[in-house]
């Protein structure tokens, strides 16, 4: 547990025995640390009390803790807490909380904030049951949430709880971690410990390669990505992985035989058409291939506005069909740039197809 700048010594002692009760482990109170920035309307300061809270602890942590009576921005809106899908740091601040409560409403306050953001480091999105997971738009509205995990959520908060800090999957999640920040050399540990456990744990493998890859350990990362496919011949990510290496220039000619048939594997084809669209526009440097793969995203029911512009760039001007009656005619410009026009439906039956 990390205090930032003032932060009370009943709020810190109220925060380490919630933190306690939740994690049913010892919690160890860090050097304080100054607050990462101000928080303004345009800034998300919450993401650098994070940022800061990874970089602290030592390998073995279960979870760590932020606590500040600063305020919290996060995208640009005031917070009382934040964290991470599946990282291991969590902050909350005490500066929307009210301002006159007992000491049990307080402690009350402090649990539920903690056990809801440990929630979402277990992985548990926001939930709509009778569960602490439900979204709390303000301090008064805390005292409303349940202390307790839906059957859902509490299964995966027990499962997390029972693997601890050094369990394959922590690991891989700690190698994650690491990865974000850039920190290439912490996350091949990461992931190299994980696989002395789970040697056949492709995920891990394909991930610790792009780590390698970012390192300029480029041999070693084709290898890696090499026992990942073998490890799971069907799997999609290893492939992906493989184009990527050749493409930057290991050896282009043969990005495109992997490009292919990670898209073949992959059982999300939407997702697989983006993918596959923009390596072959931005790194290949093929812009036939890219439209293809763009208009089949679309023709697969994909949405992505991303896509949809790249693909208008690629082959302007155009009309773009979708599902009858739905259509778009786009056009693209160097003066204008993307300009959209929907077709109302009668005319859109009647408009054919490219």
């Amino acid at each position: 547990m990390v205090p930032f700048g003032d932060v009370s010594p009943a709020e810190l002692s109220r925060a380490r025995w919630a933190l306690e009760v939740a994690t049913r482990r010892p919690v160890v109170v860090l050097p304080r640390q100054p607050v990462p920035r101000e928080a303004g309307a345009e800034t998300d300061q919450a993401v650098d009390f994070l940022d800061a809270l990874i970089l602290a602890p030592p390998p073995d942590t279960f979870r760590i803790l932020g606590l500040t009576s600063a305020p919290l921005m996060a995208e640009g809106e005031p917070v009382i807490g934040y964290s991470r899908i599946g990282e291991r740091a969590l902050v909350y601040s005490t500066h929307l909380l009210p301002r006159y409560a007992t000491e049990a409403v307080r402690r009350g306050q402090a649990r539920r904030i903690i056990v809801h953001e440990l929630g979402h480091t277990y992985g548990a999105l926001h939930c709509d049951q009778s569960c602490v997971m439900r979204d709390a738009e303000s301090g008064h509205g805390l005292d409303e949430l349940p202390l307790h995990y839906c059957p859902e959520h509490r299964a995966m908060a027990e499962e997390a709880l029972k693997e601890g800090p050094l369990h394959p999957n922590a690991l891989v999640r700690l190698g994650a971690e690491r990865m974000r920040l850039g920190a290439w050399t912490e996350a091949i540990a990461a992931y190299r410990q994980a696989l002395r456990h789970s040697p056949w744990d492709y995920k891990a493998r394909t991930a610790m390669g792009v780590a390698l890859m970012a390192r300029g350990e480029l041999t070693a990362a084709e290898e890696a990505f090499i026992t990942a496919s073998r490890s799971a011949p069907r799997a999609a990510q290893p492939y992906y992985a493989r184009a990527v290496l050749y493409a930057a220039g290991v050896a282009p000619h043969r990005a495109p035989v992997f490009l292919e048939a990670a898209v073949g594997r992959d059982d999300d084809p939407r997702r697989a058409h983006r993918a596959a669209g923009i390596l072959y526009q931005e790194l290949l440097e093929d812009e036939a291939q890219a439209a293809r793969h763009f208009q089949a995203h679309v023709s697969a029911g994909g949405r992505d506005p991303d896509v949809i512009a790249r693909l208008v760039y690629l082959i302007q001007p155009t009309t773009l069909t979708f599902n009858e009656p739905e259509t778009i005619i786009a056009r693209w410009s160097p003066e204008l740039g993307l300009e959209v026009a929907y077709l109302p439906p009668r005319t859109a039956a009647a408009a054919p197809a490219p």
